[in-house]
């Protein structure tokens, strides 16, 4: 039988001999070491690694974490190493769907114009500009950006590997004054949910990145690339929040809904 910790030690190993970021690898050590403070050795049964995906009353969400973490693990020891897989016996638990909060142009334009101190000001134009996630910017260095005849790139570390982003002139010529920033991804995700939290805009830094997908008016292959996700069907995601940013305002701005609220006053005299 085979020991929980080895079996972890092993597939951590072969994750990062693929590539897998720093950020993804400690996402699966926190969940799997305390799978293996659970059980000394690999369960095979599935009723055990269903009672420690229910141990996690964190939400739904969490939950579900357990339940892929777990379930890659085990995939990768039946192909590695023959072992049987108890996690395909049962299904994955249910989590609840949820539509990722997007700024309205007026509620970025009011963060954006707030006088935010220059580092965290550049920081929140190059999530607004670029939809990229918070450690992406706080890994990026001066190096990394560049200028083509077809305008400026930044190369940014995320969790598909390696990829060029198109920024714009302003950006480009802030994040050379201050780079690298002197904060870490924890840290600088604070910062700037406390920009936020002064521009009286709710939201956090992960808000920026599902406003620029959910704002975006261009190509969604081109979006995939620029946002880098693995899978198309997640950028899709963002046609349907368009829409609800679009019925939104719809609702909030029509003309015949100004029109109608000024009758209802005039009935009331």
């Amino acid at each position: 039988m085979m020991r929980t910790k080895e079996a972890i030690n092993l597939f951590l190993k072969s994750r990062q001999a693929k590539g897998l970021s720093l950020q993804t690898l400690r996402w699966y050590k926190g969940i799997l070491d305390a799978f293996a403070k659970q059980h000394n050795n690999l369960p095979r049964k599935p009723e055990a690694i269903e009672d420690f995906i229910s141990s996690c009353t964190a939400g739904d969400e969490r939950r579900h974490g357990y339940y892929r973490a777990i379930r890659t693990l085990y995939r990768f020891l039946q192909k590695r190493y023959g072992k049987s897989n108890p996690v395909d016996k049962f299904e994955p638990p249910k989590r609840t769907k949820k539509i990722p909060l997007a700024l309205t142009p007026d509620q970025l334009d009011q963060l954006l114009r707030f006088p935010h101190q220059p580092k965290i000001k550049v920081a929140l134009l190059f999530l607004a500009d670029t939809g990229c996630r918070i450690g992406e910017l706080s890994n990026l260095k001066p190096e990394d950006l560049s200028q083509t005849p077809w305008g400026y790139l930044a190369k940014v570390r995320g969790k598909t590997g390696e990829r060029l982003v198109p920024i714009s002139p302003e950006v480009y010529h802030g994040l050379l004054k201050y780079l690298p920033l002197p904060y870490s991804p924890f840290r600088l995700r604070r910062l700037v949910s406390q920009a936020f939290h002064n521009a009286h805009v709710p939201g956090s830094a992960h808000t920026l990145r599902h406003t620029f997908g959910t704002l975006w008016q261009g190509d969604e292959l081109v979006l995939q690339v620029i946002m880098g996700h693995a899978y198309l069907s997640t950028t899709k995601i963002y046609r349907h929040l368009r829409t609800q940013t679009l019925s939104e305002q719809q609702h909030k701005y029509s003309p015949l809904r100004m029109v109608m609220s000024m009758s209802k006053e005039m009935n009331m005299l």
